[in-house]
C-alpha cells in the first residue's frame, strides 16, 4: 500500500507549489522556450514542452510528466524575461515527492540509494566509485 503525506509534507508541498507560481508568475506564455528543448523537439507533444510544464504549474497541475524534463536549461537561454523555468520543475518535483507521487522509477532509484548507496542498484568493485557528469 502506498504511503500517504504527512500533514507537514502536503503543508511544505503547497508552499513549493506557491513558490512554482511565483517564479512562473511572468511567463507570458510566448513559446519561446521550447524552440530548442530537446524532450520537445523529441516527442512534440505541447504538455511536455517547458510553456506546457508552466501552464500546468500555474494551474497548480502537478504530472509525472514533470520528470521528462533534463533540465537542460535551453528553455532558459530562449526565455525572454528571463523566467527560471528549471527552479519551477525542480520545486514541483520535491513538491510531488512530498506528496508521495513519485514515479515507478524514481521509486525504484530511492530503494536502490537506500539499499546500495547508488541510483543505479549496483555495488561498484571494491575502491571504485561512480561518478556523474
Amino acid at each position: 500500500m502506498k504511503e500517504k503525506p504527512t500533514k507537514q509534507e502536503k503543508i511544505q508541498a503547497n508552499n513549493l507549489i506557491e513558490e512554482v507560481t511565483e517564479i512562473l508568475g511572468p511567463c507570458v506564455k510566448c513559446g519561446m522556450c521550447k524552440s530548442n528543448c530537446p524532450v520537445f523537439k523529441t516527442i512534440r507533444e505541447e504538455s511536455i514542452s517547458p510553456r506546457g510544464h508552466s501552464i500546468s504549474l500555474l494551474n497548480k497541475k502537478l504530472e509525472e510528466s514533470l520528470f521528462d524534463c533534463t533540465l537542460c536549461k535551453s528553455c532558459e537561454r530562449n526565455c525572454p524575461l528571463g523566467i527560471k523555468i528549471c527552479d519551477s520543475i525542480t520545486k514541483a518535483r520535491e513538491a510531488l515527492s512530498l506528496k508521495k507521487k513519485n514515479t515507478k522509477q524514481n521509486e525504484e532509484m530511492l530503494k536502490n540509494l537506500e539499499e546500495t548507496g547508488n541510483p543505479f542498484g549496483n555495488n561498484p568493485p571494491k575502491g571504485e566509485e561512480l561518478f556523474c557528469c
